[in-house]
């Protein structure tokens, strides 16, 4: 799994309940086209997906684009949150990320 516990806007959706189900994030079965993409909802999921990039931390745009600063500038303790994993990816890397947020209860943590 690895990256693909990591949604494209800096959640970690390894810890989401999805029908009392763990959910495998939200990047699941767009590679094998189980799923189709022209069909998702999520702005950022079709970005980052369509340009084949892991999260938004890996677009050249992302400090200019206003799909995901729209998204991280809305209010709420969560999307700041966010923003920050998306911060820490690019400064230390996926690797780095996935090891501290094995340890989450939720989407988002310390970091």
């Amino acid at each position: 799994m690895g990256t693909l516990e990591i949604g494209c806007c800096g959640a970690y959706c390894k810890t989401c309940r999805e029908n009392g189900r763990t959910c495998k994030g939200c990047k699941m079965g767009y590679a094998d086209g189980s799923r189709d993409l022209a069909k998702a909802k999520c702005r950022i999921k079709v970005c980052c997906i369509g340009k084949n990039q892991i999260s938004c931390a890996d677009c050249a745009a992302y400090d200019g684009c206003p799909i995901i600063q729209a998204f991280h500038n809305h209010a709420g303790y969560k999307y700041r949150k966010y923003q920050q994993s998306i911060a820490f990816i690019r400064a230390h890397g996926y690797d780095d990320f996935l090891e501290r947020a094995a340890a989450w209860t939720g989407a988002c943590g310390k970091l």
